[in-house]
């Protein structure tokens, strides 16, 4: 069985070079490459729900021309 690396918001922001709440903006904003939001119940407490499948990631940057500034 294999599973896909995926990143936080706050990875991807570090990623991008951009600070959490910009890719949350963009995320309420219906941009961004697409996201997953866990089940509270699967989430222990204080954990970030939020999370991007890095092969969606690298799509969406692809498609957009962007150059991560932290790979």
């Amino acid at each position: 069985m294999t599973t896909e690396p995926y990143l936080t918001t706050e990875q991807l922001a570090h990623r991008w070079g951009l600070k959490p709440s910009t890719i949350k903006s963009q995320r309420s904003r219906g941009n961004g490459p697409p996201h997953y939001e866990l089940p509270r119940i699967a989430t222990p407490a204080g954990e970030k729900r939020v999370r991007y499948a890095l092969s969606a990631v690298l799509a969406f940057e692809e498609a957009n021309g962007i150059i991560p500034l932290n790979p």
